[in-house]
């Protein structure tokens, strides 16, 4: 029997790192969610050094219970108390017990994070029915001053800063001027905001890279945006040409002008040129040289869905080499690793799992459903990233009280159920609760499993509600108080609002 002095010594000589993540996971995958807020799921953490015979973990609740459990490894999961843990903050300290008599002879490991609320399936009814909320929602931007601007113009408006995130935001705004153009019954005024999009594009197109330079026929990420640490117009993020070019396909669709989609294509052949050996690309690169900002490379999830859409609607099977690799990328990495690192083009850039988000992963679950076809290797795989997803980003009930960098944003002023965006800025998005409908959506269209369209359901009836408080506008934050309108959220939550109304009435036809 070791001494448990030694044991001690043992312990306190060596260099503790906790990183958590979500119980399953495959053998090869690290522990990933250092940097978690919450969990849905009961977790587990890795603790270390091992050594000792037992480990006694002890969860302190912020109402004052206290749970325990004893087991032969530190790395366990808290599945024997996680049932008992009321939603709200917990304080975790694992500590090595004596071989004999249990006496803890080192505190080897402590977390706190938040016990999230498991979906309970029934948070109210939709204020307005899903397809009328996306009409009204699309209505209400399309009417802007902001956006209006552009048809005598031709130009974005200076009052609407928002605009220097080009690919994004222009970008968005022709899909969303596609939409509502598209729309039944046809608006009055559709093909006014039609010639809206199409201004938009055609400038878009103007101020993308040139020929013969190494990011050719580009839309760029930033325009006329003060430089930062972060924005910079020499700079370029390697998701922001594919956004655009998913507006470019979508107004192509709208108006049949063949130079939308032909703006398309020679982005994809430039993906095709600039694509890694690895299968990706850099994350940031300088526009001028096409090298490299830092040392980090693109989660390419929307670049996926942007070329699968040439491939299989438009015949472009020159882009299907560039997408397979792409996909056997992402296989290989963020699948593997789970380090889905948030990669948004008005925040920093950090380090493996320091910022982790699910814009990437529901993207890619999506992709996963769409395309699976019934296999079930497939859905599988699908189901476990949205589940990675659902754990760490919905908020079904009770938000966490973090620090908020604003009294609006304080858990009281949330409009739940709703998902956040990212470890950095864990608020409440409508964009975000977006991304999870698509691919709940998708879940259950690939599965059948009605739980999938439940908390599809569920998340746009909160959606309603905070739309009804905004006047018809969907809130870029699902907060009583907004702090800014990014009508890119907006755009894409009125896209899945009515995918999700789509979805309702393929089954409602469907034989009884």
């Amino acid at each position: 029997m070791r001494d448990a002095s030694i044991i001690l010594a043992l312990l306190i000589s060596v260099a503790i790192t906790i990183v958590a993540r979500a119980e399953p996971a495959p053998p090869q995958r690290p522990f990933w969610n250092a940097h978690a807020k919450q969990f849905i799921s009961a977790p587990a953490f890795d603790i270390g050094p091992e050594g000792a015979g037992s480990y006694r973990f002890t969860a302190t609740c912020e109402d004052g219970g206290v749970f325990s459990f004893v087991s032969d490894s530190p790395r366990a999961t808290l599945a024997p108390i996680w049932e008992k843990l009321p939603v709200g903050t917990v304080r975790l300290k694992v500590e090595a017990l004596a071989e004999s008599g249990g006496k803890a002879v080192a505190l080897i490991g402590e977390r706190q994070f938040h016990r999230a609320a498991a979906f309970a399936g029934n948070y109210g009814e939709p204020a307005i029915p899903y397809a009328k909320s996306a009409q009204l929602a699309l209505d209400t931007v399309m009417h802007e001053p902001f956006v209006q601007s552009w048809r005598a113009t031709g130009q974005p408006d200076a009052k609407y800063p928002l605009y220097r995130y080009a690919s994004k935001v222009i970008g968005s705004l022709m899909s969303g001027c596609a939409m509502y153009a598209c729309q039944t019954p046809r608006p009055a005024d559709a093909d006014d905001v039609l010639a809206i999009g199409a201004k938009a594009g055609d400038f878009l197109m103007t101020i993308s890279a040139p020929a013969d330079t190494p990011l050719e026929y580009f839309p760029p990420t930033y325009h006329e945006a003060k430089p930062t640490e972060r924005e910079n117009d020499n700079w370029t993020m390697l998701m922001s040409p594919a956004e655009a070019g998913q507006g470019y396909l979508d107004l192509y669709g709208a108006t049949h002008e063949v130079r939308y989609l032909d703006a398309a294509k020679r982005i994809a052949a430039t993906y095709g040129k600039c694509q890694l050996a690895s299968g990706t690309w850099h994350l940031k690169v300088d526009n001028r040289t096409g090298e490299p900002i830092a040392p980090i490379e693109l989660i390419p999830s929307v670049v996926i869905s942007f070329l699968d859409r040439l491939v299989t609607d438009d015949g472009l099977t020159s882009a299907q080499p560039t997408r397979d690799r792409a996909i056997e990328w992402m296989m290989q990495n963020p699948v593997r690793t789970f380090d889905w690192k948030a990669q948004f083009d008005d925040a920093k850039v950090r380090g493996p799992y320091e910022n982790l988000s699910k814009h990437e992963a529901t993207e890619f679950a999506s992709y996963l459903f769409r395309t699976a076809k019934g296999d079930a290797a497939k859905i599988a795989l699908a189901g476990e990233i949205l589940k990675f997803a659902e754990d760490q980003f919905v908020i079904w009930d009770h938000p966490p009280d973090l620090k908020t960098r604003n009294e609006k944003l304080k858990p009281e002023n949330w409009f739940t159920p709703c998902s956040v965006e990212q470890y950095a800025m864990f608020e409440p998005i409508s964009g975000s609760s977006a991304f999870m409908i698509v691919a709940y959506v998708r879940g259950y269209e690939a599965t059948g499993k009605k739980v999938y369209l439940d908390k599809a359901d569920a998340l746009a009836n909160a959606l309603t509600r905070a739309q009804a408080h905004h006047h018809g506008r969907y809130p870029t934050r699902m907060i009583k108080e907004d702090l800014s309108y990014w009508i890119n959220s907006t755009i894409n939550t009125a896209r899945a609002m009515n995918q999700l109304a789509d979805c309702h009435e393929r089954q409602q036809k469907r034989p009884k």
